[in-house]
C-alpha cells in the first residue's frame, strides 16, 4: 500500500553528512558518492566505499523497506533489520537515525543522524 509520505522517499540520495552527538561531520571522499535508493516497490539499495580515500572501491547492498509513519524499517540481506526515526524528509532532503539493529536499541549516545540529498 502506497501513501502519500511513502512517495517523497522514494528515489537516489547521496549521504552529505551524519551527525553525531550534536556534531555534524560531511562526507569527504569516497563517502560523499555514498548513495542510498528507496524504490516504489519497497526495494531499495545502498552503496557505500569500503576506504575513505581514493581509489573508491564500493560495495553495495540491497534491502526490502516499509514506512510507517516516521518509522522506516528496512530489512537487509545477511545483515538484519534496521529501525529508523525519520527526522525530516521532503523533495531533496532525507534525515534518519538508526533506533535498533536486529532488535536491540542503539544506545543514545551511539546514534547516528545520516543526512541525505537528492
Amino acid at each position: 500500500i502506497k501513501s502519500e509520505s511513502q512517495d517523497e522517499i522514494v528515489g537516489l540520495w547521496t549521504l552529505k553528512s551524519v551527525e553525531n552527538q550534536g556534531t555534524d561531520v560531511p562526507t569527504l571522499d569516497c563517502r560523499a558518492q555514498q548513495t542510498i535508493t528507496f524504490n516504489s516497490d519497497l526495494t531499495g539499495g545502498e552503496r557505500y566505499p569500503e576506504n575513505q580515500i581514493a581509489p573508491c572501491d564500493f560495495s553495495t547492498t540491497s534491502y526490502t523497506w516499509v514506512r510507517s509513519g516516521n518509522q522506516l524499517t528496512q530489512s537487509v540481506s545477511g545483515e538484519g533489520t534496521f529501525v529508523n526515526e525519520i527526522i525530516l524528509v521532503n523533495t531533496t532532503q532525507l534525515q534518519f537515525v538508526v533506533n535498533e539493529r536486529n532488535g536491540m536499541n542503539v544506545p543514545q549516545n551511539q546514534q547516528e543522524i545520516y543526512k541525505y540529498e537528492k
